[in-house]
């Protein structure tokens, strides 16, 4: 194999590598952001309030409520960015991926060429 086509490998290896590790970042970030969400909506199920609503056990509510709906809004927003990113991230690794699956390709055509050329020189 040609020194630019090992590299070309190494290069989308290191590619493919990389673009595993940032989509599993985003996933697990998307989970921490689902189980905020998810302890979110247990202390307020409501996704709108008064800023004067009342509840039993709270301190002004209205106002906690009306912070923790924001911050349940935000996590939303952040999570559908992060479903882009997570996209984004995947068809770029699947063209890395088919990438590399061209240089095997090519990779394995120069060997049989190499080992027919032996074959017949034999």
């Amino acid at each position: 194999m040609t020194s630019s086509m090992e590299r070309s490998v190494r290069n989308t290896r290191f590619a493919i590598a990389d673009l595993q590790k940032r989509i599993a970042i985003l996933e697990a970030t998307r989970d921490d952001l689902n189980r905020q969400m998810t302890k979110l909506v247990a202390s307020v199920p409501e996704d709108e309030i008064e800023a004067g609503a009342e509840r039993d056990g709270y301190v002004a509510y209205g106002s906690y409520a009306k912070s923790v709906i924001e911050r349940k809004v935000n996590l939303r927003k952040t999570l559908s960015d992060i479903e882009g990113q997570t996209s984004n991230l995947a068809e770029e690794l699947r063209m890395a991926l088919s990438a590399l699956d061209s240089f095997e390709r090519v990779r394995a055509r120069q060997m049989a060429a190499k080992a027919e050329k032996a074959l017949r020189r034999a």
